[in-house]
């Protein structure tokens, strides 16, 4: 048997068998690290619990009505959590290093590993054998806490996304290809356009938001420098059980981002469109500064990230990014966006020219949904274009045109050897 048949084979046999409670920590440890806070909602594809039980409701007497009722009712039969001797289980408050480890421990179907305690300030802890477990298994790296675990601390974000992110590495291989695939990805989310997002993050954060185990906030945004609560964990816990241990490439945004991540482009991903016969991809033409036919300018293609709104409606993991509420969709077509970069070669900012230059729709100087744009730090050409292109300064932004959602052809770049080539099929 395969070491992730087992690890799948041992998933399951964990989900059916009792398990005993064990206090996510001490009434005396807890006051005074899980304060209440207000609460925060999720968005995410993942279907939450339908139902709450009577146990989990007689239980814990405040959480009756939080958004997370169901969802605490779920690892609360699923023997993931516990709550206070005071009859609560304080949803909003702070969850820490420690308290995080013991949950995931229990959440894991991957096979156990007898692992030894690498943290000094953890010897003698409540948690140190969850947190020694997860080290043994991989979801915890110790190079990450060189000057000790501090399982007292807060947990942030991040941390809570990179475990897990590891753990889905550990429970098999094809998310260690996706994993891969998505170290030169564009990340859905505002803060990476605006630099709070590390590149080395963005792998650990591509597979969980990829696999709709984290969802990401409202706004868009994943905030993996804040601190989580354990409502949020309860919910993401659960999303994480049901992925651990499946094929990576059955998740269509965790897809989208790989192709972006190796060729430039979510192109065959959310359309229908297909490269021709010696065609290259976005990224083979990436590093080329490409004259326009006219003169006007020279431009460079980073990514080319396409939406699908062939049926009216913006769909795709880069649809938030790029499309507000109040953005014009050109239905029964293809939206695409395009990170440029250009240096006009003309006195006068003239977008019109620019366009004349340009070999078809494939690429077009059209703005962004400026509202929408500034709200994601996303660059574009602003209603007076001479305010951003100046001749013979190059600057990066976004542009956007429409593909043609049923008899599309295109060619770009068609004067050097590297000639990129797409058709509706």
């Amino acid at each position: 048997m395969s070491r992730l048949k087992k690890q799948i084979k041992g998933h399951e046999k964990k989900k059916k068998r009792n398990g005993w409670i064990v206090g996510l920590l001490t009434t005396a440890v807890l006051a005074g690290t899980l304060l209440p806070v207000g609460p925060v909602h999720l968005t995410s594809t993942a279907n939450a619990a339908s139902g709450t039980s009577d146990t989990a409701l007689s239980k814990f007497k405040d959480i009756k009505g939080h958004w997370a009722q169901a969802t605490i009712a779920k690892a609360y039969e699923k023997k993931l959590i516990s709550g206070y001797q005071d009859g609560t289980f304080r949803p909003n408050g702070k969850i820490t290093r420690g308290e995080y480890a013991t949950i995931l421990a229990r959440a894991t179907g991957l096979e156990k590993v007898e692992g030894q305690n690498p943290f000094a300030d953890l010897k003698g802890h409540w948690s140190e054998a969850a947190v020694s477990q997860l080290v043994g298994q991989g979801f915890i790296n110790t190079d990450d806490y060189a000057k000790g675990f501090n399982p007292n601390a807060e947990l942030k974000r991040y941390e809570m996304m990179k475990w897990i992110a590891n753990g889905l590495i550990k429970s098999g291989s094809s998310f260690q290809d996706a994993f891969n695939d998505t170290k030169n990805t564009l990340l859905p989310t505002p803060e990476v356009n605006r630099g709070t997002i590390r590149a080395e993050q963005i792998p650990y954060l591509a597979l969980v938001r990829g696999t709709g185990i984290v969802g990401g906030f409202q706004d868009g945004t994943l905030k993996p420098a804040d601190s989580t609560t354990r409502a949020e964990v309860s919910a993401i816990l659960l999303r994480y059980m049901d992925v651990e241990g499946t094929d990576a490439g059955k998740y269509s945004d965790l897809n989208e981002m790989r192709e972006v991540g190796t060729t430039g482009t979510n192109l065959t991903t959310i359309s229908n469109y297909r490269y021709t016969k010696n065609s290259v991809k976005v990224s083979d033409i990436s590093k080329e500064e490409i004259n326009l036919s006219n003169k006007s300018g020279v431009v460079t293609l980073h990514r080319y990230i396409v939406v699908d709104v062939t049926q009216g409606k913006a769909k795709g993991i880069y649809a938030p990014l790029f499309i507000g509420p109040e953005t014009h969709l050109f239905k029964g077509n293809y939206m695409a966006f395009a990170d440029i970069s250009f240096t006009s070669k003309i006195d006068k900012s003239n977008l019109i020219t620019f366009n004349g230059g340009l070999y078809n729709g494939f690429l077009q100087f059209n703005r962004l949904d400026l509202k929408h744009t500034s709200k994601n730090g996303l660059v574009t050409i602003p209603e007076s274009s001479r305010d951003l292109i100046k001749k013979d300064v190059k600057k990066r932004f976004w542009v956007t045109s429409v593909l043609d959602g049923k008899r599309g052809a295109y060619i770009f770049n068609e004067k050097s050897k590297n000639v990129l080539q797409i058709q509706n099929m």
